[in-house]
């Protein structure tokens, strides 16, 4: 029995853009509201039917993993592969890593990242992946510009945006040309091939492509070969896409086979249109008179989604995304029986918490408290007289009685009673008693010595 798709999720990046945060915890486990990361991508998948997920996380984060779908109510059986994160690998290298759990027996092979927060419908890009008969359908949004600008506490910088380069025939959406932001100089050339494979082309550098992809399972195949042009590549992104997209235009070899590198002529499994409707419509009887065709299977698409789709794959978008995340929750996460304000959490009747505040399960919100536009995580307690404003509070973080703290971001306990602002704190060691902080990464320090 055929299966039409397996999903794989790519939970193993450090998090290298994140600050001290990933210290002490994987990035795609960091709370995210009061969810960690990656349960918004597996919601996706649950979403569009799916019952198990492959998901690779780096070594040690797998135990925690594994409790994730009793604790957040989810329904996936999952998969959970390590990996070692001490040579930085990639997320080609992430793939190559579980190459022998790729089924042979599915179609079609979804790829996601798991800080990607989105309310696109899954099932819908699939549809337009399986009707084109496509080899490669990438998920692609217009740039967030709110959540790349966002300013999160600690000192004050700049926000570098680098934007993607996407080319698509203006007739098809086909996908004819992407190279990643930062990856390209002043000018960008195309191949005569690419600008005579179309009547017009639109190039854009306002969309971004969010980390979602479908493939062929014979896709796969090819660029997890050792003999491919792809054995070499560490990133989906910024190496095998856009590699994958200029196949759509090579010619087959001419050589041997035994005197040169696999190509993808080698592997392409051909189609008909009619073979593709009947495949997904069992209903559907084709008339003797009707003619097919068959289809380019190396063809690559691209399916844009107009709504919520940012990555918190940087300190920017992911302190953006727990700021709104009480907005978007019933978006994002669709049926979920999570709420953003947990039957569980013990909110004190004179304590005053705003509408727009995250209250976590387990957590306790004593007398005289103020929390205003606030994330506060799991199992945390604030103590008396405390006043949160515009603040994320991840996991069993306790706040000591009568601390002020405005727009900071909180991942340790607050012990001593203190004034805290626009900053990060990763260590309590660092707030001393009736001290005032503004603009810091409260972190430990490092010893080289």
């Amino acid at each position: 029995m055929r299966l039409e798709a397996q999903a794989i999720v790519l939970a193993a990046g450090p998090g290298m853009r994140m600050t001290t945060l990933t210290n002490h915890n994987p990035k795609c486990l960091l709370p995210l509201g009061t969810l960690p990361m990656v349960c918004y991508p597996l919601h996706l998948l649950q979403e569009a039917g799916f019952m198990e997920a492959t998901v690779v996380v780096s070594s040690g984060a797998e135990q925690r993993m594994r409790k994730l779908v009793e604790q957040y109510d989810l329904k996936l059986n999952l998969d959970i592969t390590t990996v070692n994160t001490a040579d930085d690998p990639g997320t080609a290298d992430s793939l190559r890593h579980i190459s022998a759990k790729i089924k042979h027996n599915v179609d079609d092979v979804v790829i996601i990242t798991s800080d990607l927060v989105s309310d696109v419908k899954l099932q819908s890009i699939l549809n337009q992946h399986r009707a084109r008969g496509a080899a490669l359908t990438m998920l692609s949004a217009n740039q967030q510009v709110d959540f790349l600008k966002a300013t999160p506490p600690g000192p004050k910088s700049k926000p570098a945006i680098n934007s993607d380069v996407i080319c698509t025939a203006s007739e098809t959406g086909r996908l004819m040309f992407a190279v990643a932001g930062g990856d390209y100089d002043e000018v960008l050339n195309l191949s005569g091939r690419v600008l005579n494979s179309a009547k017009s082309l639109d190039v854009s550098t306002s969309l971004t492509d969010s980390h979602l992809y479908i493939m062929k399972r014979w896709v796969i195949e090819y660029i997890l070969s050792k003999e491919s042009p792809c054995g070499d590549m560490g990133s989906l992104k910024d190496e095998i896409i856009p590699h994958l997209i200029s196949c759509q235009f090579t010619s087959a070899p001419t050589k041997e086979r035994n005197t040169r590198k696999l190509d993808i002529h080698d592997v392409i499994e051909n189609e008909e249109y009619d073979d593709l409707v009947t495949k997904y419509n069992s209903s559907v009887v084709l008339s003797r008179h009707h003619s097919s065709k068959p289809v380019d299977s190396r063809v690559c698409y691209i399916y844009h989604h107009p709504g919520l789709c940012v990555r918190a794959n940087n300190l920017n978008c992911y302190w953006e995304l727990n700021r709104k995340m009480h907005s978007l929750f019933s978006e994002v996460c669709p049926n979920s029986t999570w709420s953003t304000r947990h039957p569980s959490a013990d909110v004190h009747e004179k304590a005053q918490v705003t509408p727009d505040s995250l209250i976590g399960a387990g957590s306790v919100i004593c007398e005289k408290t103020n929390v205003t536009s606030t994330v506060v995580g799991n199992h945390c307690r604030i103590n008396s007289f405390v006043r949160l404003t515009n603040c994320v509070l991840n996991d069993y973080v306790t706040i000591a009685q009568g601390c002020v703290l405005e727009n900071c971001l909180i991942t340790t306990n607050i012990e001593r009673k203190c004034t805290i602002k626009n900053c990060i704190v990763t260590d309590p060691e660092r707030v001393e008693e009736n001290m005032s902080y503004a603009n810091e990464i409260l972190e430990a320090s490092q010893d080289f010595a």
